[in-house]
């Protein structure tokens, strides 16, 4: 398994996970989380409708520390973005209840197809007012197979 693939596979579980939930949308009604991988496509017309609400399976970082028994170590940021316009400013409780599913689905679950989660997660919240606007990120690690030399001298 490569980061790319971990990436890929990491934003259809979250897809799933988030199959039965919708959110609040900027024009009224409500939709499903938009997964995007990176980053949020780039609008190409004015008349495009925000990406909002959305998760983000961002590759962030990796490392490998060349020993034998090593594993490759990639860092995965998960960026949540929602539309809440009730005058209460609450919504900071659906990011919070974004990454309560995604902490609680891999803490009972850490095992993708070939790659594990290391336990080790992270999370912050906006800390300034964008209202109507609200933003999250979570940062988790996985292990994935390291590459290593196959001659008899390895």
């Amino acid at each position: 398994m490569t980061p790319l693939d971990l990436q890929d596979e990491l934003a259809k579980v979250i897809e799933e996970l988030f199959s039965g939930y919708d959110y609040r949308l900027p024009g009224g009604g409500r939709s499903k989380l938009n997964i995007f991988t990176q980053h949020i496509p780039i609008n190409q017309t004015d008349d495009e409708e925000e990406p909002v609400p959305y998760i983000i399976v961002r590759l962030s970082s990796g490392d490998d520390d060349g020993t034998r028994d090593s594993y490759n170590t990639v860092r995965v940021l998960i960026i949540a973005g929602i539309f809440d316009d009730s005058l209460e400013a609450q919504g900071h409780r659906d990011i919070s209840n974004i990454f309560q599913m995604i902490y609680q689905r891999f803490h009972e679950n850490p095992s993708l197809s070939k790659a594990r989660y290391s336990g080790e997660f992270h999370w912050a919240l906006q800390e300034d007012n964008y209202y109507p606007y609200y933003f999250g990120a979570c940062s988790m690690d996985f292990y994935i197979a390291a590459i290593r030399r196959e001659d008899e001298f390895a």
